[in-house]
């Protein structure tokens, strides 16, 4: 759940250069690494209980690297349905905001216990994705590292 004000991008964004940028959850214990082998400057926004809105349902980070692709990243223990809610709540949110670049891309990435069932919710989602330009992964390994081009669709 949002905290219990919205706050500004400032407050909520963290500007980094590292060659692993992690986000992590203290409370699943869940974390993941972008890859940015170049450090090229990235933007680390804090959504859940910061830049949402208060009552808004969110996922915990998105992950901005310029001119490539803005990554919504929820950490999640076992509940997917409801992360994959949350990433489709802040794609709304993000793709509506001042800090969304226009023309950006959207992925997103749902870092769980246990990978989804195929089940027909997912299925849309990963449609309403690629229907938008985005990738929607999922991963069961803790720590995962992904590059920002996994987040790219490949063109034919």
């Amino acid at each position: 759940m949002a905290g219990k004000k919205a706050t500004t991008s400032d407050e909520c964004t963290e500007k980094v250069r590292d060659s692993k940028v992690k986000v992590h959850d203290r409370g699943t214990g869940k974390s993941g690494v972008l890859l940015n082998p170049d450090r090229i400057q990235v933007r680390r926004i804090r959504m859940d209980g910061c830049l949402a809105p208060a009552g808004a349902v969110a996922a915990d980070f998105v992950v901005s690297k310029p001119k490539t692709v803005d990554v919504i990243v929820e950490l999640k223990g076992k509940n997917v349905d409801h992360a994959v809610e949350q990433i489709e709540s802040t794609w709304v949110l993000w793709s509506k905001h001042t800090g969304h670049k226009e023309g950006q891309l959207i992925s997103a990435w749902v870092i769980c216990a246990e990978y989804p069932r195929a089940n027909l919710k997912v299925a849309r989602y990963r449609e309403s994705f690629r229907a938008r330009g985005g990738i929607l992964l999922f991963s069961t390994h803790n720590g995962e590292e992904r590059d920002f081009t996994e987040f790219i669709p490949k063109r034919p």
